[in-house]
């Protein structure tokens, strides 16, 4: 016999069947990946077809990454993008860093800090790990735009109305048009007409309201935020620096934010003594402030439609820049995409939501409390993108902390 090959009687046992199963099945498994692989990157010597419905930073950047790898049209419901305006600007340098590479220049302030004012009028300074940069949106929305019209077709006036297996039924002109597509891209906002047509669940929406006003800041490289339930219900109100003399004031609530803007601007002391009459713009919509489920089948949301916003500050240009780019990176795989995004910010997000839960929590003199116990904790390691970093202050506050009931709440809201 030769010395290679097995008896037959070991042949027959059911250890030798289970481990040459197996094997198979990883062979099998392997040359069924890399065959669909190759299969789904070409159709008939096609490359795939992508639809992204939505021209703003989301569907801008997602084009962008895709375009050199697929065939991709982007649609844009409005004639022109950036308007309106539905945003602070406030971005991290990081952020901004990233974007230029995308061809933004935008820049309108640099923040270097914050000023955090608790109900009372007090407020303590904030330095974190990194900057700011407050940009202008109508500029910086364009600007992306253009750089994905290098590679993507982009048509604008273009109304997404719903889908029918690979084919989407779009209005351009007054005329109806149809789409085939082999994958589906919905960065058309928290109000998404992809996300609906597919059943997607919606995110915690909260309402923002923002204006453009004269404003003389403390410090025109520091923004402001105001705590309080006088200014807000469940989250804050802020101004954001966009020189020496003017600001973008605005809050987020839960409900009432006119009520609550009105509030800031005619009552808070230190708000009321630097704020003009004029206001120059006023910008309103919803804030997504909740992730949920982004991918099914051969769909993906990305941005406001997905709730890929930072629950704890309402703003959402970081996360989405990097969620088309993972997006990119793992294109075809939806599955895959999805996977190292939440490897990435799911931690982020879980932390985010606890910090949104305990503005709902916190009382008035709560927030004058922690104001003044703020003065004594340095800050400096807290990255505004990634809120877990603020789970190293927990242990700082308890230290210095005269108000156990306080820490309490805040470490059952981290439970």
């Amino acid at each position: 016999m030769d010395g290679d090959r097995k008896p037959a009687s070991f042949l027959r046992s059911p250890f030798y069947c289970k481990v040459h199963r197996t094997s198979l099945h990883k062979s099998l498994l392997n040359l069924y990946n890399t065959f669909q692989k190759i299969l789904i990157q070409r159709i008939d010597g096609l490359s795939l077809r992508v639809l992204i419905v939505g021209g703003g930073p989301a569907g801008s950047l997602t084009a962008i990454n895709l375009g050199k790898k697929a065939d991709v049209k982007l649609i844009e419901s409005k004639s022109r993008v950036g308007f309106p305006v539905k945003c602070g600007g406030l971005i991290s340098e990081r952020c901004y860093s990233e974007l230029k590479k995308y061809g933004v220049d935008a820049k309108l302030n640099k923040i270097k800090g914050a000023f955090v004012f608790s109900p009372s009028g007090d407020f303590v300074e904030l330095f974190g790990k990194t900057g700011a940069v407050v940009v202008e949106r109508k500029i910086m929305d364009l600007q992306l735009l253009k750089m994905a019209s290098k590679t993507t077709e982009v048509i604008l006036g273009a109304r997404y109305v719903d889908s029918n297996d690979r084919k989407a039924k779009v209005i351009v002109s007054g005329d109806e048009k149809f789409f085939e597509f082999d994958y589906l891209v919905g960065a058309d906002g928290v109000e998404s007409k992809v996300a609906l047509t597919f059943g997607f669940q919606r995110p915690l929406i909260y309402t923002g309201l923002q204006y453009l006003v004269e404003f003389e800041p403390i410090d025109k490289n520091m923004v402001e935020l105001y705590f309080g339930s006088k200014y807000s219900n469940g989250f804050f109100a802020y101004s954001i620096p966009i020189c020496e003399s003017f600001a973008r004031v605005g809050v987020i609530s839960i409900n009432s934010p006119k009520l609550y803007l009105d509030n800031l601007l005619k009552k808070h002391p230190s708000v009321s003594e630097r704020v003009g009459k004029s206001i120059m713009e006023i910008n309103m919509g919803a804030v997504p402030l909740s992730l949920v489920n982004f991918v099914k089948d051969n769909v993906a949301l990305i941005g406001d439609a997905a709730g890929m916003v930072k629950p704890y500050t309402g703003g959402g240009i970081y996360y989405l820049l990097r969620a088309a780019e993972l997006l990119g990176n793992s294109f075809p795989s939806l599955i895959d995409f999805k996977k190292e995004y939440l490897k990435e910010f799911k931690r982020e997000y879980g932390v985010g939501e606890k910090i949104r839960k305990l503005y709902r929590i916190l009382k008035d003199e709560d927030y004058d409390f922690l104001v003044k116990l703020s003065k004594d904790i340095d800050f400096s390691e807290v990255d505004m993108d990634r809120p877990s970093t603020a789970l190293n202050i927990i242990p700082k506050l308890l230290k210095v902390a005269g108000r156990p009931k306080i820490i309490f709440e805040m470490i059952k809201a981290f439970l």
